[in-house]
């Protein structure tokens, strides 16, 4: 009897867990995703465009992570309201200041585009063998829990990834799918990374090295050498034969 009572009551309250489930994660509020996007240029400087998603927010204003140094030209673009973008500060700690013309819509999604001066110094990043080593930190400074954030990078036109270095979220080869990934877009590396979440104080975080794609003509041009090399070594006593001249002119 105290079985049957057990498992009617699992029954019913099974399929209202079930249905609160996607309810629940319906109703995420917050910053539920972030994107940041950095172009390089062969200056040095980067071209930055951070496009978050809010679900939920009360307040006329909000603060972002400022993770650049020498920062200039702030725009703004958020669907449903007019907000402007600042650089400031919050005590010792710098953020993207974005303020609304009054209370965002339940969701709103915004871009906050930028240009970062100085991002990259080429001279110091290069190392005697020619690859450059990257690496970047993107840290939470705000009070604000960061829900799926993503980075990508796109290097300048010719140049390729030498491999990983480091990255948090770490890889463990166990993961459905991996913190990072590097492919080709129009021509152009594009380092991709990935954090679910990214709490205040936390960070992500990628270190690689990349390298000018002419460098992958020297093993073809060596093994080339080579190939020749061993093959005028073989035919050493056909070409060194006394009578090699004269048959060849008969």
């Amino acid at each position: 009897m105290r079985h049957a009572t057990l498992a009617r009551i699992i029954g019913i309250l099974l399929p209202l867990i079930l249905i609160a489930l996607p309810a629940a994660a319906q109703d995420a509020k917050g910053i539920t995703a972030y994107r940041e996007t950095i172009e390089i240029a062969a200056d040095g400087s980067a071209a930055v465009s951070v496009d978050v998603t809010l679900s939920g927010w009360a307040t006329d204003r909000i603060e972002l992570p400022l993770n650049f140094a020498k920062v200039e030209n702030f725009a703004v673009t958020a669907e449903g309201v007019k907000a402007a973008a600042t650089a400031s500060k919050t005590g010792d700690v710098r953020v993207i200041k974005v303020q609304f013309e009054g209370n965002p819509p339940a969701k709103l999604k915004l871009r906050v585009t930028f240009t970062a001066k100085d991002f990259f110094d080429w001279k110091k990043a290069k190392n005697p063998r020619g690859v450059y080593g990257f690496s970047y930190t993107f840290t939470n400074t705000t009070t604000a829990n960061i829900a799926d954030y993503s980075f990508k990078l796109l290097l300048p036109p010719g140049f390729e990834m030498n491999g990983v270095t480091s990255s948090t979220p770490r890889a463990t080869g166990e993961e459905v799918e991996p913190p990072y990934d590097f492919v080709n877009e129009g021509g152009r590396t594009v380092v991709n990374l990935r954090s679910k979440s990214v709490g205040p104080g936390k960070a992500a975080a990628i270190a690689f090295g990349f390298a000018p794609e002419e460098r992958r003509l020297w093993p073809a041009i060596l093994i080339g050498l080579l190939v020749a090399a061993l093959g005028l070594y073989l035919k050493r006593d056909v070409l060194t034969r006394s009578d090699y001249a004269r048959e060849s002119a008969a």
